[in-house]
């Protein structure tokens, strides 16, 4: 969930495992909403904003937590946010990631993307390309659903 929300250019922070309290505190703490399967809730909940996601399937998931908080996705933002640690990307030079990207990668793109923090490079690539049209279809079948804030369903 958090690397599709990522992938849409939403600020998501994620954590695996440990206790739902202390991901909770974490949340209170940067002023986030909690986003949870679980239904153990912590008890001193107040001033934490919770959802709890109800469907089981990803797809369902995906769609339930845009439809309920009314996130509204804009093609300019699209992965403009690192996959890995949520860091919006930087535009660097060609001359940037010589040496950090495979020779043929480097000889077929001119335009790169850097995370800041994990270093990680990206480029507009054919993985790139296909994300892009999933998630594209994906707005598109869930389009009405969107628009109407959940209302249909």
């Amino acid at each position: 969930m958090a690397r599709k929300l990522r992938a849409l250019g939403f600020d998501v922070a994620y954590r695996a495992g440990g206790q739902v309290e202390e991901a909770a505190e974490v949340a209170r703490a940067e002023d986030r909403m909690f986003l949870t399967r679980s239904r153990r809730l912590p008890e001193k909940g107040m001033g934490l904003r919770v959802m709890v996601i109800e469907a089981d399937d990803s797809r369902e998931q995906f769609r339930e937590v845009l439809t309920k908080l009314k996130m509204e996705p804009s093609a300019g933002q699209f992965f403009s946010r690192c996959l890995r640690c949520n860091e919006i990307l930087l535009s660097v030079s060609k001359e940037d990631v010589e040496g950090r990207v495979p020779d043929f990668i480097y000889r077929s793109y001119d335009s790169f993307h850097a995370c800041p923090r994990c270093r990680r490079v990206f480029w507009p690539g054919t993985h790139l390309q296909r994300m892009k049209r999933e998630l594209a279809e994906f707005l598109a079948e869930n389009k009405e659903d969107l628009e109407e804030g959940g209302k249909g369903g």
